[in-house]
């Protein structure tokens, strides 16, 4: 309001604003807040936090203009349908079931992300980055992927390539079937994911990502914890205070997570029973699950040491001490020549074991099919991987 107060000699114009209900208040292109005398530039977490708190309303149940019926998958729904065991039911129930349009009669960000054709027309950085690194630096690709589509998808693709670039330990029981153990345990890769592609903020740039290393792994989601969170809190019980509760319902109903808080304790106790150590950070608004492998010496390295530049019987003796399945002999020397050199090409190992291609190729199949032998990344710039302490 606006009013003249004072007499006529010495009136002065009162300019009176109410207090905004709706915070945090934008001027001069960007979120402010008052403190004392002097506006103050807010940060973006800070300016979605207060919005959350005034308007009652997160990121993922904001309506997204723009999205219509037609823009939905009905592919996408009905898998969604199928792992939830829910009965078919028509678009606009189940949309309504899940709280996924607003007042507005708008379908929300969440409903996009869910089941969207193309969410990525909407949301250019809803996506999951994946990568298979030589080493352990970002240097030299043996495999990557990007994976868009909704989130469900993304999920199953993100898992199977963490699946397709890790190793298998095999071990034989004695029973009809042999017992395989990941690399990684498969429940605290599966809920790291799941969290980082649930609770991720999708209002910042960056993307998930997933980074695999000869000796540890980590899981990347740009977005910041609950203000009153600390990394400390994630290593004990603490409550369930998902980033997109919309987003974390129709998960929760598609039983792929839970609603107690008890993700990072999951992931923390399928570690140490692997004897993985699991380190949770936050660098440069992204939150981080670092799964890291002790240090050990495996087949490939214990075989290396003991090689010269050309591959003895010695060699095909240590490999054999450590693959106990039958192989035979010509298979010996493959795999030892591929222990010394990850990188040998097919042509070099026809020379060195005396065989035509074709067969060597034969061989290798066999191998593989044994659990013996894995092939990571390309036929062009990938390598050979024997794997390591086959019982």
């Amino acid at each position: 309001s606006i009013s003249i107060e004072g007499t006529d000699d010495s009136a002065v114009v009162a300019v009176r604003i109410e207090e905004s209900p709706i915070k945090p208040v934008w001027a001069f292109g960007g979120p402010i807040k008052r403190v004392g005398r002097t506006n103050q530039r807010l940060s973006r977490s800070e300016a979605q936090r207060l919005t959350e708190m005034t308007s009652g309303r997160t990121w993922d149940a904001l309506p997204c203009k723009g999205f219509n019926l037609k823009d939905l998958d009905n592919a996408s729904i009905q898998y969604f349908l199928q792992k939830a065991e829910l009965p078919k039911t028509s678009v606009a129930k189940l949309l309504k079931n899940l709280s996924l349009e607003t007042a507005e009669k708008c379908f929300s960000y969440a409903a996009v992300l869910l089941f969207g054709k193309n969410p990525q027309q909407f949301f250019p950085e809803a996506q999951v980055k994946c990568a298979r690194f030589q080493g352990n630096n970002s240097v030299k690709f043996l495999d990557e992927k990007t994976f868009n589509g909704n989130l469900i998808s993304q999920l199953e693709n993100a898992l199977a390539f963490v699946a397709r670039n890790t190793q298998e330990e095999i071990r034989i029981t004695g029973k009809a079937a042999r017992e395989t153990i990941p690399e990684y345990p498969t429940e605290a890769v599966r809920e790291a994911v799941i969290n980082a592609i649930c609770h991720r903020d999708y209002s910042s740039v960056g993307t998930v990502q997933i980074r695999i290393y000869d000796n540890c792994m980590e899981v990347w989601n740009p977005g910041m914890l609950p203000h009153d969170f600390h990394i400390e809190t994630l290593y004990k019980k603490h409550p369930s205070r998902p980033h997109n509760p919309k987003i974390a319902q129709a998960l929760y109903r598609a039983r792929l997570i839970e609603h107690w808080g008890t993700g990072t304790l999951r992931i923390l106790d399928a570690c140490r029973e692997r004897g993985i150590r699991l380190k949770l950070t936050m660098e440069d608004g992204q939150f981080k699950v670092l799964l890291l492998k002790k240090r050990q010496r495996t087949l490939q390295n214990k075989v290396t040491e003991k090689v010269t530049e050309k591959v003895t019987e010695k060699v095909t003796e240590k490999v054999t001490e450590k693959v106990t399945e039958k192989v035979t002999e010509n298979q010996r020397k493959i795999i030892g020549n591929i222990s010394q050199n990850p990188h040998i090409t097919i042509g070099k190992l026809a020379q060195i074991v005396g065989i035509s291609e074709r067969k060597i190729k034969e061989n290798i199949s066999k191998l593989k099919g044994n659990g013996l032998l894995r092939r990571i990344g390309p036929d062009k710039g990938g390598q050979w991987l024997v794997i390591r302490n086959a019982k």
